[in-house]
């Protein structure tokens, strides 16, 4: 391990019944680092943050907290403070005991009293210890769940869909609050989520799963613009896939006569001419001209649907006025000035730029495994 490696899974594998829920499963966090595991339902991310909490105990492989394997501790020695994505609180308590509930003897009640009102200023909630969980709004109940899990100085910070509950205006106010005090506070952090906004915006680094096995991990940058994975291009954002095309030399391949240049084939490199590979594209990378052009990656289309979306529009467009073609539709994000300027609009034709420096290149195989 790293020397400011502070938490790593080791090869952690966990079944229910005959469901792998983990399968062998390595990651670390470095010491004051916010990690999100994102992924879909049933991927394995929440049991992945019950194991890391000793919530649930793995089949195999172990966990280390700084340093100390904490693979057969229960929860109770292992110094985790949890935020759930139902809060947890105790109704029958006002917000000030929620929180002193975990330092009941640990300190004096002078000590308990004070460290409860730095907790209630550190996540805005000054003068309203008194409120019970009932008279208090979702956002104000998670930031009480947050100063609760706070309040005992964890050594990890495990935050299990804490804002999935909440309205989108609360949510992304939150989301930034907790980004705020997690840096203020220095804590080592592991979010699990099923929203990409909240890894991409919240997290240092993100990692991927899916079927119980970990997918991608990088920053929210290298994720979203260089996904390894059709899925995991799929999962975050949009994105255009162009199958069925055929390489026809180092950084060129064709579908239904069209040639499609590459700058960066990476992985993909290796392929041999006439090997079929899937190509693709962001929607918001696609260029579209109102006037014709020639080059590379230059081909005619028309409109086909525009959608609004308030800061964009979304247009499908068809590569082809003739006849069915594999690749005859891609998608195109356009901010509304554009849409303007080039007045454009539904059955228009117009000429489509695919930047050959954005393009990505999937090649699958015999494993079922992809490379970019």
């Amino acid at each position: 391990m790293e020397t400011n490696t502070y938490l790593t899974l080791d090869n952690v594998s966990k079944k229910y019944g005959t469901v792998d829920a983990l399968k062998s499963v390595s990651f670390s966090a470095r010491q004051g680092e916010f990690l999100s595991i994102l992924g879909p339902s049933g991927c394995g991310k929440t049991t992945a943050l019950r194991v890391i909490a000793g919530l649930e105990h793995q089949d195999s492989g172990h966990v280390f907290i700084n340093g100390n394997n904490v693979s057969g501790m229960g929860v109770a020695k292992r110094n985790v403070g949890i935020v759930f994505q139902s809060y947890a609180l105790f109704p029958n308590l006002n917000a000030e005991k929620n929180i002193a509930y975990g330092l009941k003897g640990q300190a004096s009640a002078k000590e308990i009293k004070q460290k409860v009102r730095e907790l209630m200023d550190l996540v805005g909630l000054a003068g309203m210890g008194h409120k019970y969980p009932a008279q208090l709004s979702g956002g104000q109940q998670q930031r009480v769940a947050l100063a609760r899990a706070m309040a005992l100085s964890p050594d990890l910070l495990l935050l299990d869909e804490p804002l999935s509950a909440l309205d989108a205006k609360v949510r992304i106010k939150l989301r930034a609050e907790i980004r705020q005090l997690q840096q203020k506070l220095g804590v080592t952090t592991i979010m699990v989520t099923h929203d990409q906004e909240e890894a991409l915006t919240m997290a240092d680094r993100i990692l991927v799963m899916n079927q119980g096995r970990l997918i991608q991990e990088g920053k929210p940058h290298q994720i979203y613009e260089r996904p390894l994975t059709p899925f995991v291009a799929s999962f975050i954002g949009s994105m255009n896939f162009i199958k069925q095309a055929k390489k026809v030399r180092s950084g060129v391949y064709e579908l239904a006569g069209r040639s499609f240049h590459v700058s960066n084939e990476n992985g993909s490199a290796h392929l041999e001419e006439g090997a079929p590979a899937t190509l693709a594209i962001r929607p918001e990378d696609v260029m579209i001209e109102n006037r014709e052009k020639q080059g590379k990656n230059f081909f005619s289309g028309r409109i086909k649907k525009m959608e609004y979306r308030g800061s964009l529009f979304r247009l499908d467009l068809s590569l082809s006025d003739h006849g069915p073609v594999a690749a005859s539709t891609i998608t195109v994000d356009l901010p509304p000035e554009k849409i303007r300027r080039f007045s454009l609009a539904q059955d228009m034709p117009v000429t489509v730029s695919i930047p050959a420096d954005r393009l990505l290149v999937y090649s699958e195989n015999k494993a079922g495994q992809f490379s970019v």
